[in-house]
C-alpha cells in the first residue's frame, strides 16, 4: 500500500500532522513540530550526527511532499494554502542542521533549548519577512515556489544562528 498516494495520508504529511488545519498560525505550529522533534533528539542523548540525520530526513521528506503533492491543495485552496505547512517542516529542519557540527560549543540542556528557541524564531521571521531571493521563489505560486521560499528562510537562519552562537551573543 502507498501511504503517499491515500488522499488523508498526503494530506497528513502536507499539514504536518495536522497542524496545517490550525486556526492560528498553522505555519508556526509546524515549525514547532520540527522544533519539538529536534529537542527530543538532542536533549534524550542522540549524537549531534543522528540528530542531523534526523533534520536532513524531515527537510528532504517536507521538499519532496510539498512539491509532489503540493499541487493538489493548490489547486483546491489557491497559491500557498495556508493548509501546506510542509514546506515550514523542510525550513526549519535546515535551520538545525548545523547543530551537527556544533554541537562542541552547545554543551548542555540549557543551551541546547536556548539553540532550539533561538532557531525556532530566527526561521519564523525569516519566513515572515522573506528576504531576497525568498520573495522572488513566494511569488512563483507553484509547489517549488512554496517550498523553496522556506528552503532560503532555513538556510539564512542556519546561517545567522551559527553566527549567533560562534559570537557568543546569546551565551
Amino acid at each position: 500500500m502507498d501511504l503517499f498516494r491515500k488522499k488523508s495520508m498526503y494530506r497528513l504529511w502536507l499539514t504536518v500532522l495536522g497542524t496545517g488545519y490550525s486556526p492560528f498560525a498553522p505555519g508556526t505550529c509546524g515549525s514547532a513540530v520540527v522544533t519539538v522533534v529536534f529537542l527530543l533528539a538532542a536533549l534524550l542523548g542522540a549524537s549531534p550526527f543522528l540528530v542531523g540525520i534526523i533534520m536532513l530526513v524531515l527537510a528532504v521528506h517536507g521538499l519532496v511532499v510539498t512539491v509532489i503533492y503540493g499541487d493538489r491543495l493548490i489547486a483546491q485552496y489557491g497559491p500557498d494554502p495556508r493548509l501546506i505547512v510542509s514546506d515550514e517542516q523542510c525550513g526549519q529542519a535546515l535551520t538545525y542542521l548545523c547543530f551537527a557540527w556544533m554541537r562542541p560549543a552547545i554543551t548542555g540542556s540549557k543551551e541546547t533549548i536556548i539553540f532550539a528557541l533561538v532557531g525556532f524564531v530566527l526561521f519564523r521571521v525569516l519566513d515572515i519577512i522573506k528576504p531576497p531571493p525568498a520573495r522572488q521563489f513566494d511569488n512563483m505560486k507553484n509547489p517549488w515556489g512554496v517550498v523553496l521560499d522556506d528552503v532560503m528562510a532555513g538556510i539564512y537562519a542556519n546561517i545567522t544562528l551559527q553566527i549567533i552562537w560562534w559570537l557568543e551573543i546569546l551565551r
